[in-house]
């Protein structure tokens, strides 16, 4: 009769283990995607900086797995970088695309992904700095001036004094003018 609540107890323990090893592969799993995320935009970046050109395959595979990663772990202290980068790695594509298709799909990537980054999180080291990119994607990328200041403008308010925002009041100034026009203002004859 002893046996019985023996034998009851180890099947008892016994299941009782088996979460163990599910929690500890779902870790495994876990820092596994932390560490793809990371080696993909190393890999990428390094190609990018030492090869001179953006390998548009590696960066979008890194900014996929960067997104997926960032809106599956908010939480994860790599997130909100790897999710800039991911931003950041959109606005390189858009600037190395061979035609202005790419080049749109790129930059209005890139301002998705901004608008993740400040959503998910409003008060990271980076989100003040969502709108000045979103500013030079439409400045630079696509030409919208009116969408470009709007952005610039709200960068500069929510960082009154910063030297960037004193630069960006510079150039303001100037933004849509002509090379003539510029040159008239400044004096350049």
């Amino acid at each position: 009769m002893k046996r019985i609540p023996t034998l009851l107890l180890f099947a008892a323990l016994a299941a009782a283990g088996c979460h163990h090893p599910s929690e500890a592969g779902q870790k495994k799993r876990f820092g596994q995607k932390q560490r793809d995320v990371v080696e993909l935009y190393n890999t990428a970046d390094s190609v990018y900086h030492f090869g001179g050109r953006a390998d548009t395959a590696l960066f979008g595979r890194f900014i996929r797995k960067a997104v997926d990663f960032a809106t599956a772990y908010p939480k994860d202290e790599i997130s909100p970088d790897m999710l800039y980068r991911a931003g950041v790695g959109s606005m390189i594509l858009a600037k190395s695309a061979a035609d202005r298709d790419h080049t749109a799909e790129y930059a209005r990537q890139a301002i998705e992904i901004f608008n993740t980054y400040q959503k998910l999180f409003p008060n990271g080291e980076k989100a003040e700095f969502c709108y000045y990119q979103r500013g030079i994607i439409y400045d630079d990328i696509l030409g919208d001036t009116r969408s470009a200041e709007s952005e610039y403008r709200d960068f500069i308010n929510r960082n009154p004094g910063d030297s960037l925002s004193l630069q960006l009041e510079q150039y303001l100034k100037l933004l849509g003018k002509s090379g003539d026009e510029i040159a008239e203002e400044i004096g350049i004859q």
